[in-house]
Parts: C-alpha cells; sequence; structure tokens
C-alpha cells in the first residue's frame, strides 16, 4: 500500500527543508566570522622607543612601551618596560627587564653596574650575561633596528 503525501505535507516538508538549507547557507559564515578572530595570530608590532640618540651614555636606559595587541576580539593596551644599552662600539642593544630563573622583574644597579634579580639574588652584567646567582641564561635580547634615527624593537618572545 502506497501512502502518498498531502499538498499541505508536502508544503511543511518543502518549508522546513528550505529553512534548513538556508540557516546552513547564512549561519557558516556567520559561525566563522566569530570563530576565526580567536584563532587568528597578530604580527607583533615594531614599537618605537625613542630616539637613538638619546641611548649613548654607559649605562642601561629603562623605557616602559606602550602599544596596542588584539587577542582574539579584544583589543588592550599593554605596557612593558625593556633596558636600552649602548655597547662600547656604539651599537644598542634592547634586553628584557625578566630574569630566566623565575621571571621576576631585574633593575639596574649603578653601584654595582649589574642587573640585579631581587628575588633570588641574581646579577648580571651590562650586557645581559649571568654574573652571579641561579639564572640559568643570560637576559634575552629583543629584536631592534634603527631607521631614521628612531629605535624600534619587536617585543616578541625570545
Amino acid at each position: 500500500m502506497e501512502q502518498r503525501l498531502t499538498r499541505r505535507e508536502w508544503l511543511a516538508t518543502f518549508v522546513k527543508a528550505l529553512t534548513a538549507l538556508l540557516a546552513f547557507v547564512y549561519g557558516i559564515p556567520a559561525l566563522v566570522m566569530l570563530i576565526v578572530p580567536a584563532f587568528r595570530r597578530q604580527k607583533v608590532p615594531w614599537v618605537k622607543v625613542g630616539n637613538a640618540s638619546e641611548f649613548t651614555s654607559g649605562e642601561p636606559k629603562a623605557v616602559t612601551l606602550s602599544y596596542q595587541r588584539r587577542d582574539g576580539w579584544v583589543i588592550r593596551t599593554v605596557r612593558s618596560t625593556v633596558y636600552v644599552v649602548s655597547t662600547s662600539d656604539g651599537s644598542l642593544k634592547v634586553l628584557s627587564n625578566i630574569c630566566t630563573h623565575a621571571s621576576c622583574a631585574v633593575r639596574w644597579e649603578r653601584d654595582r653596574k649589574a642587573f640585579f634579580c631581587p628575588c633570588h639574588a641574581g646579577y648580571f652584567d651590562a650586557s645581559g650575561k649571568v654574573m652571579e646567582g641561579p639564572p640559568p641564561r643570560p637576559l634575552p635580547e629583543f629584536p631592534h633596528k634603527v631607521e631614521g634615527g628612531v629605535l624600534y624593537v619587536r617585543l616578541e618572545s625570545v
């Protein structure tokens, strides 16, 4: 025995199928627009540190930088501190202020002419090399460049 659909049943089935198709066609791009930004990797920007001529003294200079970073859908202002060191040959180094032992902030001590980590008494020389204490590695150096007399740094994970 063959069962036939009535016109009303056929129309209801057609409308449901059309609704499902439209939901799929319009839903996928909307879903992609919501999800993709969370997985998009942002390029690390070059952040302006200052005029290269400011960093000529033989002593490291702490500079606090402020820049915008995008995390998924959120854009926030990030602050980071770096030390700019003028070497004996006149070139510049940009060092992290984070100790390689326990991720504490280091500070420059004029008396000892060294970076000091107060957490476990770690010392680094002006070039970032470990002098004493538990730090396993020197202070990380950030990629940097001088363009038009202005120093820029890329604050990527090193």
